[in-house]
Formats: C-alpha cells, sequence, structure tokens
C-alpha cells in the first residue's frame, strides 16, 4: 500500500468520525468511520512514515473536534488546544500499531482485535495524565437510548466496543477488499458469515437488553425535589476585569426572577465560579504576611477573618432571606496557611435557618484550564496561562443531603467526564435508602458557545445511564439539563442564552447497577491486554529492525 493510499484512508476515518459528532451529529457514520483506520489494520505491510501519516489524521480530528477549547484566551488557542490535541492525536497510531501486532503477529481476527485495543487505549485515556475521557466512540451514540442502556453494564466504553466491532467485521469479511491495494487474502466465506453474525447478535443483544431496560415502569413517586436550575450567559473572557461582578450579578437577578415565580423550591442551583469577587476564605492559625505588606501577620490574619465573616453573611442573606431557599453555588476557595494560599474550585450547599454548610472541593483539575503539566516544577509556566495558578485537588466526595429524603452527589465543571471518578463518588457516598441524584456545577463559558458544550452534555447523560441515577446540571452559558436515569433528555437550556429551569425530579430509590458495582471490568480488561500487546509489539518491531538491513524498504508493522 502506498503513502498516498494511507493518507485517504486515514483522512476518511477522520472526517467521518468528526461528523458523527456534533455539531453535525450524523451518528451513524460512526459504524463505518473507522473502517479506514482498519484496513490498514488488516494489510500486510504499511510504508515507512504511515505511522506519522495516521497521527496526522488524529491530529486533525481532534483538533476539529475541540477546536472550541481555544475560544477564551490566547494562550489556550496557541498552547493548551493545539498542545492537547497533539497529544490525543497519539491514540490514533498506537491503535494502529498494537491492532496490527494482534492481528499479524498473533493472528487474532480483526474483529475480535479491534475492539480489545480502541476500548483499551480509551480505557488508557480516561485515567493517564489526570485522564480525558471526552470524545468517546460510544459518545456518539448518546441519542440513541436502546443502545446506551448496555452503559450500566459495561460503562460507555461497551457501547463503543460495539460500534468499533460492526467496523471491524465489515473489513474483517472482506467488504472493502476490492480497494485495498496489494489484495489480501480472501477469507473464506464460512469466516465471512460468523464475523457479521457474531457482530449483528451483539448489537441485537444489545438493543433487547435496553429495549427491556427502558420498558421498566417506574412506581410513582409521591413526592419530587423541585429545583432552580440557573442559567446565565457570559463567556469568559480574562481581558475583561468587569465579568467577574457582572457574573454574580446576573446570576442574582436571575434567581430573583426564579424565586418570584415559584414559591415552593426546594433547592437552587448555580453554576461552577459564579460569585464573582466574593471567595470563600479558610484561614488558619499561622498565615505568613505576604512580601512588603505594611501590617503585620496578627493584622493580615485579622482581615482574612473578616473577609470569610462578610462571605458567610453574604450567602446567608441570599439563601435564608432574600429567597428563603437552600441554595448550592460555585465558588472559589481561597486557603491561608503556613504554606501560603491554596486554591480550590468549591460547590457549596448553603441550608436554611443556619443549619451547618457543607462545600465539596473539586478534585479532577481539567489540563490546560485548572492546572499546567510541570507546572509544579517550572511555575513561570503559569505566567503565560490565563489561570495564573494551578488548582489544589480536593479531598474527595461530599454527599449533600437535602431533607431526609434526598442526596446530591455533586461534581464541578469537566469532573462528569471521567466516569470512573463519578462512580467513585457514588460508592464512596451511596445511601440506597435515598433519591441519589447527581449534580453539576459547570462554567462552560470557556467555550464560547462551540460543540464542546455538546460533548459535555453527552458525558451527563453517560453517568446518569451507567448509574441509572437522574442528574441535574448548571452550566453558564449551556448546556444546564435535566437528565433521567436512562440517560434521556428531560429539558435542555439554550445555547448562549440565560435561562431558568424549574424541573421536579422524582424520589424513587433504585437499586445499584452493575457498572456501579464491578466498573470498568471490560475495559480494565481491555486496556491491560492492549498495553501488552504494545509492549510485545515493540520488542519485536526492535528485533526485526536489527535483523533487517537499512535498506529493507519497507516496515511490517
Amino acid at each position: 500500500m502506498s503513502l498516498r493510499c494511507v493518507a485517504g484512508w486515514s483522512l476518511f476515518s477522520a472526517i467521518a468520525l468528526y461528523l458523527a459528532f456534533p455539531p453535525v451529529g450524523w451518528w451513524p457514520l460512526a459504524w463505518i468511520a473507522p473502517v479506514g483506520w482498519l484496513t490498514l489494520v488488516r494489510v500486510e505491510r504499511l510504508p515507512r512514515r504511515a505511522g506519522l501519516t495516521i497521527y496526522a489524521s488524529g491530529a486533525i480530528f481532534w483538533l476539529a473536534l475541540l477546536y472550541g477549547v481555544g475560544n477564551s484566551h490566547w494562550a489556550t488557542r496557541v498552547g493548551g488546544w493545539p498542545v492537547l490535541c497533539g497529544y490525543l492525536a497519539v491514540y490514533t497510531p498506537l491503535f494502529v500499531f498494537t491492532c496490527r501486532t494482534a492481528v499479524h503477529r498473533f493472528r487474532i481476527p480483526l474483529t475480535l482485535a479491534a475492539p480489545i485495543c480502541w476500548v483499551g487505549w480509551e480505557f488508557v485515556r480516561a485515567h493517564f495524565a489526570t485522564g480525558f475521557a471526552v470524545g468517546l466512540l460510544g459518545h456518539s451514540q448518546a441519542g440513541q437510548l436502546p443502545l446506551i442502556q448496555i452503559s450500566n453494564l459495561v460503562g460507555a466504553y461497551g457501547v463503543s466496543l460495539v460500534v468499533i466491532a460492526i467496523s471491524a467485521s465489515l473489513v474483517d469479511a472482506g467488504a472493502l477488499d476490492r480497494w485495498i491495494r496489494p489484495q489480501p487474502t480472501s477469507p473464506a466465506i464460512g469466516y465471512r458469515l460468523a464475523m457479521l453474525i457474531a457482530t449483528a447478535l451483539l448489537v441485537l443483544l444489545s438493543l433487547e437488553y435496553g429495549r427491556r431496560q427502558l420498558a421498566q415502569v417506574e412506581p410513582a413517586a409521591e413526592e419530587s425535589l423541585r429545583a432552580a436550575l440557573i442559567q446565565g450567559s457570559i463567556d469568559t473572557s480574562f481581558d475583561d476585569p468587569t465579568q467577574p461582578e457582572r457574573t454574580f450579578e446576573q446570576y442574582v437577578k436571575l434567581t430573583d426572577q426564579a424565586t418570584r415565580d415559584q414559591d415552593d423550591l426546594d433547592i437552587i442551583l448555580w453554576p461552577e465560579t459564579t460569585m464573582g469577587n466574593h471567595p470563600l476564605i479558610e484561614v488558619g492559625d499561622v498565615v505568613p504576611v505576604p512580601p512588603d505588606a505594611p501590617i503585620t501577620a496578627e493584622q493580615y490574619r485579622e482581615r482574612l477573618l473578616l473577609y470569610r465573616e462578610e462571605f458567610q453573611l453574604m450567602v446567608d442573606e441570599l439563601a435564608n432571606r432574600r429567597w428563603q431557599t437552600p441554595l448550592l453555588l460555585g465558588t472559589s476557595t481561597l486557603r491561608y496557611g503556613e504554606q501560603g494560599m491554596q486554591v480550590f474550585n468549591s460547590g457549596l450547599y448553603v441550608p436554611l435557618d443556619q443549619a451547618q454548610q457543607v462545600r465539596y472541593d473539586k478534585t479532577h483539575p481539567v489540563m490546560f484550564g485548572e492546572y499546567v503539566p510541570l507546572g509544579d516544577i517550572f511555575p513561570w509556566i503559569y505566567q503565560l496561562m490565563p489561570m495564573g495558578g494551578g488548582l489544589t485537588p480536593g479531598a474527595g466526595p461530599v454527599a449533600i443531603d437535602v431533607g431526609d429524603k434526598v442526596r446530591l452527589i455533586p461534581c464541578i465543571c469537566f469532573e462528569n467526564t471521567v466516569p470512573h471518578l463519578v462512580r467513585r463518588h457514588v460508592v464512596v457516598t451511596a445511601d440506597p435508602t435515598k433519591t441519589e441524584i447527581l449534580v453539576t456545577l459547570t462554567n462552560d463559558g470557556w467555550f464560547w458557545g462551540s460543540s464542546v458544550l455538546d460533548l459535555h452534555l453527552i458525558c451527563g447523560q453517560f453517568r446518569s445511564a451507567e448509574l441509572r441515577k437522574p442528574m441535574l446540571i448548571a452550566a453558564n452559558t449551556g448546556f444546564s439539563a435535566s437528565i433521567d436515569r436512562n440517560g434521556r433528555l428531560l429539558e435542555v437550556g439554550p445555547r448562549q442564552q440565560t435561562k431558568v429551569m424549574v424541573v421536579d425530579v422524582p424520589l424513587s430509590t433504585a437499586p445499584p447497577t452493575f457498572y456501579q458495582q464491578w466498573g470498568d471490568l471490560l475495559a480494565g480488561a481491555c486496556g491491560s491486554l492492549t498495553l501488552l500487546l504494545m509492549g510485545v509489539g515493540l520488542v519485536l518491531a526492535w528485533r526485526n529492525r536489527s535483523a533487517t538491513s537499512p535498506s529493507g524498504g519497507s516496515d511490517p508493522q
């Protein structure tokens, strides 16, 4: 196969896969999009530099899919966005390489090898360097509710496995042989039928399972939680010093509107970091004075305590007097202590009647958004980024009880894109006697209305389907949403517009799903096998190069 053919097949897969996701959303294309890369797996030999060509196709896909990541600041546009996409593109040639090792070295059928390797690398990607699990192949099928129900058994990775299996069976059965040069050995007719029948049966079983799950009739709930999801719309801009205060004022105004129209709200939800220039302050026993500060250490500490008291008085005034409704809001928390200042991204629950407040600190910072790799070693990197400094991860999951029957399990921002993280939150805070509701507070104003908003919303759908728990999302600029336990979108806010959404969540309990109990058994096994294949493939490739003269002319892997 020539390098030009490699480029053509790779580009086909990259473009078709992009079109399967928002903003285009032609989801059926996902079932055939991988055939280009799979064709490169099946041919006997690839030309030299094929890996770079395959890598370039992956980069094209990710740069197009995640273009909105670079909208908020020049540093993310010229640094964060291309670096992130360049890293994610590595998984494309890794998939082809490991899959070729399985097919050509170990004679594993492509129909089996491709799903293992694809899901394996998705699993690795979701864990490596804190993890990035946006844009899984299965996410393209979010609107196909019967299919995505299998995620409560095998996670979103299981949907990816079903989709890639169809593409692999088509290539494995020789459907594209007429376009491959040189012509590979044609499989026997019995083998072709076996591959197609096996994958068709896999799809039918998945759909039947989903149909049965969706057909389950829930007992009528006598009570519900009435929540107001407050969606403001202010795009993130680091060049506007008035933006923090304008954000806070907009959310106060929208909440005034919500409480005027509804007098029976159980809770109000604000997105992350909507408190403007009013952070929550924590003060340790010993607080070092900033350099050149014209005050003593004790005066400095007293001033911080005063700021903390002012914040508490303000949120108490809003929740207990102005709106008379419990409030879950997003804020920054500044902790001052012997080690200096630490910054947390927090969700603060303010109940009524001076009851104890509950705070959740985000545990999973976003790469290039809330921390920079190696930033602790080279602090000067943060001078180039709009964030100014790295975020401190929180201690762990927190449960927020609203009354005696409701337990909220909060996440902040892109945390709900990471399957194992949300599952861990649910496992640690589980209370089967209460209605457990997943909550996401997010500021998606970073993305200026781009399709990253759609990708983020899809992740929320899958977390609900995996754990069979409803989710409430309060998102600046969209998409705020109410999602039922099957991943069905019940109500969605507009893109880049303000909206007050009052939603009712029925109070009912449900047993834990298989996925909640056992996690990523399937994906973890695929990940282990894939890494093993990579190691074996590297050793074999090294031995092959050592035994072959430099003029060999082609690379079988």
